[in-house]
């Protein structure tokens, strides 16, 4: 599995370098981590998928004597890596932002942004790697679309729809600490993750190359 996540890297070094660059922007235009973070992993996490899909890699991988869930796992684990990565960046960038450029208020930047970043880029692993097994890269960017479009919409009917209960969901959230909804919101993301992992392991492991 090391050589498989050790081969994305090596695929997408350029990219890396992109990404690192795209980071300190965000943190120049001082943006908030959680932007920096999240879209830099979906940045990654789809371009290893674009690469691989386009070159045609997969023919070549199921001829060597690797597992089919092998494969799969490495980009789960590829995943957790980079969000690491990102999440080790976003604060070092904070830092020294902070210290030459007097950018920030703070060093480090509010744990609550990084742990969020986080788990945006696991839940959109979540949803973009059993697409992709599944329908290929070029349907994968239109059903993310539409995917994307339905949560912008249905976000605006939830908005419009508690216009009037933001008092009482507020009241709701307060009864809990940021502690507890960040362990509720960590636990659910890792369900997911996992239930997408298994479930891609099954899509690809059925497909014909």
């Amino acid at each position: 599995m090391y050589s498989l996540i050790l081969k994305d890297i090596l695929m997408l070094k350029k990219m890396l370098l992109l990404i690192v660059g795209f980071i300190a922007l965000f943190y120049f235009l001082e943006n908030p981590p959680v932007m920096a973070i999240s879209l830099a992993g979906i940045i990654f996490i789809s371009s290893t998928g674009s690469f691989e899909d386009r070159s045609n890699s997969h023919i070549m991988l199921n001829s060597l004597p690797i597992n089919r869930k092998s494969i799969i796992s490495s980009k789960y684990v590829g995943a957790i890596l980079f969000g690491i990565f990102a999440t080790v960046l976003a604060t070092l960038f904070q830092m020294i932002f902070y210290f030459i450029l007097d950018a920030y208020n703070k060093p480090l930047p509010n744990a609550n942004q990084l742990v969020l970043g986080m788990l945006i880029i696991l839940l959109f692993s979540a949803l973009y790697f059993p697409i992709l097994y599944k329908f290929g890269e070029k349907y994968t960017r239109i059903i993310l679309m539409i995917v994307i479009f339905g949560f912008i919409i249905f976000g605006q009917m939830a908005m419009y729809a508690l216009k009037g209960n933001v008092e009482v969901f507020q009241l709701f959230l307060n009864q809990f600490t940021f502690t507890q909804l960040t362990i509720t919101g960590f636990a659910i993301t890792i369900i997911v993750f996992i239930f997408s992992w298994l479930a891609t392991i099954k899509i690809y492991e059925a497909k014909d190359f």
